[in-house]
């Protein structure tokens, strides 16, 4: 069985699109080839690029135009991909806890039921509630929840963050496939053209 791994973040709209196409069938890899996903912070990884802690507080790094691009791509994205999205409220919420609980557990039930939660129903994915509902549906015991909440948790986050940059991965959603990484949803077609070569 060959692989390909799947680091993602719960706040990025990009890893929502990606994760959505692979959940509904609109992207599929061959039979011989499986998913790893590995939930992983983008603003840890953000951090890490700049030498920084990995949760340490730094202003948006996206310039006035690079931003206004990145919202008009966001709206593109789902327009082309045909992906239902909602701005998420809030804005930027702490995903450190459901990033603990789904590395944790491998659960793509939970993993789905989060990124809804953030990008089609609106809710804080950072309380403590929104994640018991999210575990619910997934059938993954609440206690799992109430580690994710503990201070040693966002220290896991940080370490897995600190463990995939130094892997090579910079950002989500990002694909690696026989030691060859694919940076971006809209690389996803790219991959599946690679894992078909390499099968040939």
């Amino acid at each position: 069985m060959r692989f390909v791994d799947f680091y993602y973040d719960f706040r990025s709209p990009f890893a929502y699109f990606a994760a959505h196409r692979i959940r509904t069938g609109a992207f599929s890899l061959p039979a011989d080839v499986a998913w790893r996903c590995h939930p992983v912070s983008i603003v840890a990884l953000i951090n890490c690029q700049a030498g920084r802690q990995p949760f340490e507080a730094f202003a948006d790094p996206l310039a006035p135009p690079k931003r206004a691009h990145f919202m008009a791509d966001v709206v593109r994205n789902a327009q082309f991909y045909r992906v239902p999205i909602r701005p998420p409220n809030p804005q930027r919420p702490d995903t450190a806890p459901a990033l603990y609980i789904a590395a944790r557990t491998g659960d793509e039930a939970f993993r789905d039921a989060v990124f809804d939660a953030m990008w089609l129903q609106q809710r804080d994915i950072g309380d403590t509630s929104v994640l018991r509902d999210c575990a619910k549906m997934a059938g993954i015991d609440a206690r799992v929840v109430d580690e994710a909440m503990a201070d040693g948790a966002r220290d896991t986050v940080a370490a897995t963050a600190h463990q995939t940059y130094d892997a090579g991965v910079f950002g989500v959603p990002t694909f690696v496939f026989d030691g060859e990484v694919f940076f971006g949803n809209d690389r996803l077609d790219m991959l599946g053209w690679r894992v078909a070569l390499k099968a040939g």
